[in-house]
């Protein structure tokens, strides 16, 4: 038991440096999406999302290239499950409850962001069947799935269309300058911190798997995943608290679309060793199943508690088929 208080220790001071990092670059990188005038609507799926999955990033690049990319997959699939269905079912109870209404109405969202999301969600759901049914887990499938994320990422926000309008006066040049050059300078120091606490982490983590005698993506699917997935838990809430949904909703489904190819794409990229991705059929099943009934909700016209409810339920069924509760038969 006493071997289990170091890294116990190390594991939640690290956890907390690691969301504190986050935090800081993320504000930041927000920040300086808005002084360089790009609207919110893009930096929703493309930088706040890519902002907000530094600590999977993190994850990735010392789990993998010490050998245990298990914990960035596991982590992957585990963040995704509750970026949809923890975050987005939370923000919807808590979203109705604030504003004493029975509906939250979709069509606030315009086609070509609805066609950004969708195309999150497809990428999200289509990737893992892929992985798991056709496609070896090689690095050649690593590079495929980054020159996805660089391709789309690219092509939204060079898309005309999603353009909002700018926000604030006009900032004089000089001003404008030594902002960029702050916010730039923060949003470093946070990535910084985010990598170096990371790696303290990931290897606690690892002793705590191997002294409990459990599999380390159990632990990177659960507790891993919701720390990492914390950042966008506090932001995205209180953006739809703030009537910002749009901003919530593209930075969810965006970083699930950044985790499934950029994250996953990097951890292939530089493992060692070569990954069976079969062995984590009960994550990609329940992310599966996560998008698909995100994507039906959002479809369907109309999202209120009830569907907010209907995510937090898959997501306990999740939670207690991942740690042994709840068997479901071969």
């Amino acid at each position: 038991m006493n071997e289990l208080i170091e890294p116990l220790i190390t594991m939640v001071i690290s956890l907390a440096a690691l969301l504190a990092s986050s935090e800081i670059a993320i504000k930041n990188a927000v920040k300086l999406s808005e002084a360089t005038g790009l609207g919110k609507s893009r930096i929703g799926f493309t930088f706040v999302a890519t902002s907000t999955s530094l600590p999977e990033l993190a994850v990735a690049l010392f789990s993998a290239t010490s050998g245990e990319a298990a914990v960035s997959i596991g982590n992957v699939l585990g963040s995704n499950i509750a970026n949809i269905c923890l975050i987005i079912g939370l923000g919807l109870i808590l979203y109705t409850l604030k504003r004493r209404s029975k509906k939250l109405n979709v069509i606030k969202f315009k086609p070509e962001e609805l066609d950004t999301l969708y195309l999150g969600i497809f990428t999200a759901s289509i990737i893992p069947i892929l992985l798991i049914s056709f496609l070896p887990a090689s690095r050649i499938v690593g590079l495929l799935l980054v020159s996805i994320y660089a391709y789309q990422t690219y092509k939204i926000i060079t898309r005309r269309e999603l353009q909002l309008e700018e926000s604030g006066e006009p900032v004089e040049a000089e001003s404008k300058k030594r902002s960029l050059i702050v916010y730039t300078a923060m949003a470093f120091l946070g990535i910084i911190g985010v990598v170096v606490s990371a790696d303290f982490l990931v290897d606690s983590t690892v002793k705590i798997a191997l002294l409990m005698g459990v599999s380390p993506y159990v632990i990177s699917a659960t507790i891993i995943a919701v720390g990492t997935s914390f950042p966008e838990l506090s932001l995205d809430i209180q953006a739809m608290l703030k009537e910002h949904v749009s901003l919530a909703f593209g930075d969810v489904i965006g970083s699930c679309f950044t985790n499934i190819t950029l994250i996953l794409g990097i951890t292939l990229l530089l493992s060692p060793v070569r990954l069976n991705i079969k062995v984590f059929s009960d994550l990609v099943t329940f992310s599966i199943l996560a998008n698909i009934l995100l994507w039906y909700l959002m479809h369907r016209g109309g999202l209120s508690w009830r569907e907010g409810f209907y995510l937090l339920m898959l997501y306990s069924l999740f939670l207690s088929s991942i740690m042994g509760i709840l068997v479901f038969p071969e």
